[in-house]
């Protein structure tokens, strides 16, 4: 998508349209993976020479309340965003290559077939999940499978 997407969103959620949230944007859509809010910052303080950290952490958090971002976790336990291609209109759960970070979008959601099962046994109601799905995209699959090839052989 374009960054023109991501700020009608913005308009859309009564936010305003700003130098900092549009450079936090394009910073997410040009490297296509996952940051901590302290990378964005470091990046983004170059150019916004008065740029906190404080204002960061705010932003990137009202990006991920309306869809634009969303939060990813890792093992580090460390918090993490990444760019929300399909924001909250459609139901989808994210992939996270875990050797080069990029995120990618997963529609197929097929949790809606258990729901009811898991509402059953506990009593519950269920209002929202949330999958995240990791393992290896087929770029960082190719990758090693010819460093594999290349050491058996």
């Amino acid at each position: 998508m374009k960054v023109a997407h991501y700020l009608e969103m913005l308009r859309k959620a009564n936010l305003k349209v700003t130098p900092k949230r549009e450079a936090i944007i394009r910073f997410f859509l040009q490297k296509g993976r996952y940051f901590t809010p302290e990378e964005v910052w470091i990046t983004l303080k170059r150019r916004f020479r008065k740029l906190g950290f404080p204002t960061i952490y705010r932003n990137l958090r009202e990006l991920e309340e309306i869809g634009i971002l969303v939060r990813i976790s890792r093992p580090d336990q460390r918090l993490y965003y990444a760019i929300c291609r399909l924001g909250k209109e459609r139901e989808h759960h994210h992939f996270i290559c875990q050797r080069c970070g990029r995120v990618s979008e997963v529609e197929f959601c097929n949790f809606k077939d258990i729901a009811k099962d898991i509402e059953r046994e506990l009593g519950c109601k269920i209002t929202s999940h949330f999958m995240q799905i990791e393992g290896f995209c087929s770029e960082c699959r190719q990758k090693v499978k010819a460093r594999w090839i290349r050491w058996e052989g």
